[in-house]
């Protein structure tokens, strides 16, 4: 009785049993060569197709520096005039995750489409460059109207634009934004790569290079915004030292001259007050002027740097299509939908014949 078991579940028994098909695969040889023929047909229809459906990929590597925080010095220099708030911490959106949904934010695409850019030897706004030499309106937007295609934005600043303007940058944005990522290959490593993807190889290389010049700008100016609100700060405060400092040093030597032989103690107690507060000026003064000459280098050192490690260049070269892949997948399922039709025929069959 083991012996038996054994035997039922043996390797060969299953062998055995899936040799079983070949007869009913001889018995339905026209319709298993139809699935066949149907699934290579449309295996190399799909494949010619995308053969043609060339993707032009634009990369470049970048590492993003974002160590460095508003801190040290320059947090010590905003405690030492009462705006310690001002330099306070907070999240880093650059960061991360953070990083990441800020790339896809809304606002840095529409700061990019807006951009003037120099294609070939015409200048416009990249909105109206990706619209007339991005072939949408044969490929995504084929089922919109032709105004999609040929329309064109005349104005730089969004509050100016109107609806429709609104409607063709977030079309747009949809499509860029599905053509355009950065993705770190190696989590061990802060390299970044950049990568775009349309049908126009210089449209690729200029959207790669506007869009990580709009991420840098953005970052930049985001970085170090307090810092120069600071700088704004300690500038008018020079300014205001240095008049009050020049107009008491003037008071003081117009008072001298007009007393050289001091009698009255009043006067002595004019002149010293005087002399008192043009040194307290000018100590207040040399040490704004200090830190104001220390913000300006520590604004330097604090400027976030994006380092350029690999950069695109033209032409690009689209890589060569594999096929067989699809014509493969398709034969069989050909054959197995065959199958399963020819099956089915057969129950079909009996079922009547019973009847």
């Amino acid at each position: 009785m083991e012996n038996l078991n054994k035997d039922q579940f043996s390797i060969d028994n299953y062998f055995i049993k899936f040799l079983g098909i070949i007869p009913f695969i001889k018995n339905n040889r026209l319709i298993v060569i139809s699935g066949l023929i149907i699934g290579l047909i449309f295996g190399l229809s799909l494949e010619f197709y995308k053969s043609k459906q060339k993707q032009l990929v634009c990369e470049i590597i970048f590492v993003l520096d974002n160590d460095v925080a508003a801190g040290g010095g320059l947090a010590g220099l905003a405690s030492s005039l009462g705006l310690g708030g001002v330099v306070s911490g907070g999240g880093n959106m650059f960061s991360g995750e953070n990083f990441k949904e800020l790339l896809k934010t809304r606002g840095i695409f529409r700061k990019a489409l807006l951009t003037k850019v120099k294609f070939g030897n015409e200048e416009d706004y990249f909105v109206n460059i990706c619209l007339k030499h991005g072939d949408l309106k044969n490929n995504e937007w084929k089922n919109l109207p032709d105004e999609f295609s040929s329309y064109r934005i005349k104005d730089q600043q969004i509050d100016n634009l109107d609806s429709r303007d609104i409607n063709i940058l977030n079309t747009l944005y949809f499509y860029l934004k599905s053509k355009t990522n950065v993705v770190e290959e190696n989590p061990k490593s802060n390299f970044q790569t950049l990568s775009v993807e349309t049908r126009n190889d210089t449209l690729s290389y200029v959207w790669s290079k506007l869009y990580l010049k709009t991420v840098t700008d953005f970052y930049i100016s985001t970085k170090t915004k307090k810092s120069k609100d600071l700088l704004v700060i300690l500038d008018k405060r020079v300014d205001s030292l240095r008049s009050a400092l020049y107009y008491t040093q003037g008071k003081l030597a117009n008072y001298n001259d007009q007393n050289q032989q001091i009698i009255f103690q009043k006067a002595r107690v004019i002149a010293e007050r005087l002399q008192m507060n043009s040194s307290q000026l000018q100590g207040m003064y040399l040490d704004a002027l200090r830190n104001y000459d220390n913000l300006k280098f520590t604004l330097v050192k604090e400027a976030p740097l994006l380092s350029i490690i690999e950069e695109t260049e033209l032409p690009i070269v689209a890589p060569e299509y594999s096929w067989g892949k699809f014509t493969l997948l398709s034969v069989i399922i050909g054959f197995f939908l065959s199958l399963f039709i020819s099956y089915f025929l057969d129950i079909y069959k009996r079922f009547y014949r019973n009847k």
